[in-house]
């Protein structure tokens, strides 16, 4: 959901730690330098350009006293920060999916982690570009279309209470069909209907339900479940799937930096959320269908990859588990042992599936079981994987990535062990289970 903030408050916004406001350059637009970043850029929501207006202190250090503790200030005592390297008015290249979006008044800003900066410029030019950036800022009709949306709301949710539901409904409806925002919000104004639906038909409440939540999978289970789509595979299909992923990037240098960002969340020690995700991109870039049934429809393993002859790989991932867990516990098992009895309840049990927990030990624990083949993918081979990955990812270099032919495509997968079957040959290990 976007945030609508007013321009008399601009001025006073302080950033927290490491984040910097952006104003996005237009993407249309080219520096006095020359600097441009095409359309296919944007589209991509990859990497973008803009020009930075405010930034937070820096990275917080630990206090240097011994009399209190390091979080603690003595009166009058200023905490401690290491600099950013980012100045206000450098024109910045950040990952977008790292961004957070707000809106002054229609104006749309971006707050940014350093640390998703990719790239600075910085001269006197773009001081002169900022500030009539900044001058370009002025008053127009956002809060009054705020004002609008909220009356529509309290009218709509005024005739619920009266019980008259059939207006409640026409209501909410015309208010969503005029919505231009994400799915993400639309999702939750869809919910509202549901609400609203519900006490003339049960029926017809849930399958608004079923569709908000697809939308916006953080909202309300429907009451029936959700209906999941089940993926597969036409071998002929993976390399044009290569195809389309690189599409998204207008060259070589962005589609480079892409796939890094992405394997650096591909790591042991990142957030749970983070990982599965670059797991699916991971995916995606190697051509299989790839889904996330934990998230998308609150069952099933953190990722389920679909390769050449309806092929299966199902993932459950423990990236947040530490280096020194010495085993996989029983929970663990159990929580491996439902995601497989999902797969085989949605895709049969002849199904030709191999099943992977990435986790930093192979050990099972004595008190611990899997009722089905399952192999274990720990650090070093992770990191295996990635390399052989990035060599893949080297060896597009000198090609244009629309003229690439299918035999040298194939060439490099099978020379880099990037097939399907290499997962389970090439990445993964037996586990051991502990005896008493």
């Amino acid at each position: 959901m976007q945030l609508s903030i007013d321009q008399k408050d601009i001025d006073k916004f302080l950033m927290i730690g490491d984040k910097v406001l952006i104003k996005p350059k237009n993407p249309q637009s080219q520096t006095k330098t020359g600097l441009y970043l095409p359309p296919s850029v944007q589209q991509g929501e990859k990497i973008q350009a803009g020009y930075i207006i405010k930034t937070g202190p820096g990275y917080p250090l630990p206090s240097q006293s011994e009399e209190h503790e390091g979080w603690e200030k003595k009166k009058g005592e200023e905490g401690q920060y290491l600099p950013l390297q980012a100045r206000e008015g450098d024109l910045a290249v950040y990952l977008q999916n790292a961004a957070y979006e707000i809106n002054f008044n229609d104006e749309k800003f971006l707050i940014v982690p350093h640390s998703a900066i990719l790239m600075l410029v910085r001269d006197e030019g773009w001081k002169e570009y900022y500030a009539s950036e900044m001058d370009t800022i002025v008053e127009d009709n956002a809060e009054s279309q705020v004002y609008d949306r909220l009356l529509k709301e309290r009218q709509a949710e005024q005739f619920f209470c009266e019980g008259e539901y059939e207006k409640a409904i026409s209501s909410m409806q015309r208010l969503i069909d005029g919505l231009n925002v994400d799915d993400t919000e639309k999702g939750w104004y869809l919910q509202q209907l549901a609400r609203y639906t519900y006490p003339t038909s049960i029926a017809e409440s849930i399958k608004i339900q079923k569709s908000a939540f697809k939308k916006n999978t953080q909202l309300l289970k429907p009451s029936t479940g959700i209906d999941y789509t089940k993926i597969s595979y036409i071998h002929q299909d993976r390399l044009n799937n290569i195809r389309t992923y690189m599409r998204k990037f207008s060259d070589y240098g962005e589609l480079f930096l892409s796939v890094n960002a992405t394997l650096d969340n591909l790591s042991f020690g990142i957030e749970a959320t983070k990982f599965e995700a670059a797991l699916k991109d991971v995916g995606a870039l190697l051509g299989y269908v790839s889904q996330r049934p934990d998230k998308e429809i609150r069952k099933g393993p953190d990722n389920l990859w679909c390769g050449s002859n309806d092929h299966y790989l199902l993932f459950e991932c423990k990236s947040e588990v530490s280096g020194t867990r010495q085993e996989i516990t029983k929970h663990e098992a159990g929580q491996m042992n439902n995601h497989c009895a999902w797969f085989e309840d949605q895709y049969g049990p002849n199904a030709n599936v191999d099943r992977f927990m990435i986790i930093s030990t192979k050990t099972l624990s004595y008190e611990g079981d899997f009722t089905h083949k399952v192999k274990i993918i720990r650090p070093n081979k992770l990191k295996i994987l990635k390399d052989q990955i990035k060599g893949f990812i080297k060896e597009l270099k000198p090609f244009s990535l629309d003229e690439i032919s299918d035999d040298t495509l194939h060439e490099f997968l099978t020379l880099h062990h990037l097939n399907v079957e290499d997962f389970s040959e090439q990445y993964s290990e037996e586990y051991y289970h502990k005896t008493r």
